[in-house]
């Protein structure tokens, strides 16, 4: 007995600090990962600008938002466009932040869409309105993924049209596919673009009243006039282009029109360039050589074309079109888009 009391009560004290120790590790582990997560400033500030991005929001923006966004709030319901939902991740999440701060800086109108929205400055800072398209974000479901944001171009490009019709709200954000409207590129040589009509069907309905740029479209359409839209994209007269074959084979339209759904405004850089032409129709060595492969393809030029026709021959149109980080706008059997093509390289496919 006088042997086994001493060592009951060491075991007794060695349990005691083995479990002490256990529980000061679990503790210190815990209270390292909440002062790792404490130390991180890039969360720390995005978490703080959630917290003042709310309270601005329920001060400016939940009368007709909502409180949880989803355009209900109580002064949103007498509007003849219902405030947006900004909790529909589908359609909020591929705008990007700059889009979202114009809109809430300087009105609907700052992007095409109606007065009803209005301007927040000056009542609120720069700094706020961050705040709030951070808070925004939150909202989202589907949840915002920065990497999936559209491309927009912060500065306008491209022509001023009679309508101020924004690809990146009909395609970008609400992902109307770019055949619905040129519904020609499928069957004929030319896309061609909606009618009047066409735009009508939607808008007696969606923003028939409220907006102006949507009281235009009625003006054309009660006079019967065609919309004078500015041409952007046009190959020269010599040349024959056909859209339907081109569609057929699968080509994506952003692979000749560029990010079409990221623009709000169409612009496109085209033009002669005799350097890529030389480039790629000379058959000389030396020629090619002379003229170097420095200066970059010009879309929709004869050389990018004839460039583009030898890739897809060689590669299919996954040779010349990425893997598309947006909505396809041509549909195309699956597992084909590397199968070699028979685009024509001879002249007179296209000058005829």
């Amino acid at each position: 007995m006088r042997v086994t009391r001493p060592l009951a009560a060491f075991a007794a004290l060695a349990a005691g600090a083995l479990g002490g120790f256990l529980l000061w590790s679990q503790v210190q582990a815990a209270s390292g990962t909440k002062g790792h997560e404490a130390a991180d400033p890039h969360e720390r500030n995005r978490l703080a600008a959630v917290k003042e991005g709310k309270e601005v929001y329920a001060k400016y923006c939940a009368h007709c938002h909502g409180a949880e966004g989803k355009g209900d709030g109580a002064s949103g319901q007498a509007l003849p466009i219902k405030p947006q939902d900004l909790a529909e991740g589908r359609v909020m999440n591929p705008l990007p932040d700059h889009f979202l701060f114009r809109v809430i800086a300087d009105g609907g109108p700052a992007v095409g869409l109606s007065p009803i929205m209005p301007p927040f400055k000056p009542q609120i800072s720069d700094r706020q309105i961050h705040e709030v398209i951070q808070y925004i974000r939150t909202l989202a479901k589907p949840a915002f993924d920065p990497k999936k944001v559209l491309p927009v171009a912060e500065k306008l490009e491209g022509p001023v049209q009679p309508i101020y019709f924004s690809h990146v709200i009909h395609a970008g954000s609400f992902q109307i596919a770019c055949q619905y409207c040129h519904a020609g590129a499928r069957r004929s040589s030319a896309a061609s673009l909606p009618s009047v009509e066409r735009c009508m069907g939607c808008h007696k309905i969606v923003a028939a009243q409220g907006n102006p740029e949507i009281d235009k479209l009625k003006g054309y359409w009660e006079r019967k006039q065609p919309i004078p839209w500015v041409r952007v994209f046009k190959v020269p007269e010599h040349a024959q282009f056909t859209h339907k074959q081109h569609v057929q084979a699968g080509l994506q339209c952003q692979t000749c029109h560029g990010r079409i759904e990221a623009m709000e405004r169409v612009h496109a850089k085209t033009g002669q360039n005799i350097v890529n032409d030389l480039k790629n129709l000379g058959a000389v060595p030396e020629l090619k050589r002379l003229v170097g492969a420095s200066e970059p393809a010009t879309p929709l030029t004869m050389g990018w074309c004839v460039e583009c026709h030898r890739a897809v021959n060689a590669g299919g149109v996954a040779a010349v079109q990425k893997a598309p980080d947006h909505v396809p706008s041509v549909k195309m059997v699956a597992g084909t888009e590397t199968t070699p093509r028979k685009a024509p390289l001879d002249c007179v496919r296209c000058h005829h």
